[in-house]
């Protein structure tokens, strides 16, 4: 199974089903209708920094709300979370995150995303840089946080996965660190 297909597969199966752990919110509301109308673009590559970057610069152009940019060949954790910080800081319109295999939801503390039966059915393990639109991203996330989603995140998590944007949003300082890794749930 390619890339693509696996990600479709998480989705239905694990984004957009209803949580005991999220007051039986999907893990992702928005998931199922962006896959619907089309919104999700996935771009499978041996290049992920070079299709990252290039993605980036034309995200405005593409007309998506969520570009995955995914790759079998998988860098360094270090250095892809480095590479994420450097997209984010050239294109402040966009809202980059990372996934790399060595630091997945059950690492995050998100047993929201791992407390199922789904198995990736992917020829091998793979990253991805999640590409959105920043103002959009913000925007969701506070729709959630008023129904109380985000009380099933660890403090850490939620600061890195949506505080950390809103201060980008705002322009307040960010900080880039360990914790900055990313989960499977970008576009939540």
């Amino acid at each position: 199974m390619g890339i693509e297909a696996d990600l479709r597969d998480w989705s239905r199966q694990v984004l957009e089903v209803g949580s005991p752990h999220l007051n039986g919110l999907p893990p992702c509301p928005y998931a199922k209708k962006a896959w619907l109308e089309n919104q999700v673009s996935v771009i499978e590559t041996d290049g992920i920094f070079t299709a990252a970057l290039k993605a980036c610069a034309g995200f405005p152009q593409l007309g998506k709300e969520l570009v995955v940019v995914a790759s079998y060949y998988i860098p360094d954790i270090e250095e892809l979370q480095e590479f994420v910080d450097a997209l984010n800081d050239a294109f402040p319109q966009a809202h980059c995150m990372p996934f790399h295999p060595d630091y997945d939801a059950e690492d995050a503390g998100l047993e929201f995303l791992t407390d199922n039966d789904w198995e990736s059915a992917a020829d091998n393990l793979y990253c991805m840089v999640f590409i959105q639109d920043l103002r959009a991203v913000v925007s969701a996330s506070d729709k959630l946080e008023h129904l109380g989603y985000y009380a099933a995140y660890p403090a850490d998590e939620y600061d890195t996965l949506v505080a950390a944007r809103r201060r980008r949003l705002t322009n307040e300082p960010h900080q880039h660190g360990a914790t900055d890794r990313g989960s499977p749930d970008e576009d939540c």
